[in-house]
């Protein structure tokens, strides 16, 4: 089964020294990678690019990312993430754009999220509550830490 792995986890992937409390979630990220079940949503590519530090940074997030399929937020997934965002506003949550994006993504093709961003906490507190909803089928992986 593939595995989504949202921007968080990767950076911690790149870290040279992952804090211990995230190990879990680098190691289940390099699984993936190494495994060839990892896809990244496009916006995660766009989020560590623009967060690298310098080039060689940006190259060695390119580098990880080599060969990993990406997929890009089309109509479908962006109507999704819009009522996963509408249903978040109803209960009083506000879940960034991207981070929708990003959950939608996993919720339409059916993948767990890896991650360890609190934002997704929160959507999988929905996922609970709004049944059914447009947060009914988002999920995290196992190894997600989002404390």
């Amino acid at each position: 089964m593939a595995t989504l792995l949202d921007t968080s986890a990767l950076i911690v992937l790149l870290r040279r020294a992952p804090p211990p409390e995230r190990h879990s979630t680098a190691a289940a990220a390099a699984d993936a990678l190494g495994s060839l079940r990892a896809v990244i949503s496009s916006v995660s590519i766009a989020e560590l690019v623009v967060g690298a530090r310098d080039r060689r940074a940006q190259a060695a997030v390119l580098d990880l990312l080599e060969g990993v399929p990406a997929i890009a937020p089309d109509g479908d997934i962006a109507r999704l993430g819009g009522r996963m965002g509408r249903e978040a506003r109803a209960t009083g949550d506000t879940i960034p754009l991207a981070d929708l994006l990003i959950a939608a993504t996993a919720s339409f093709y059916d993948v767990p999220l890896l991650t360890c961003d609190s934002d997704f906490r929160r959507g999988l507190a929905l996922a609970r509550r709004v049944r059914p909803g447009a947060w009914r089928s988002f999920r995290l992986h196992a190894a997600s830490v989002v404390d």
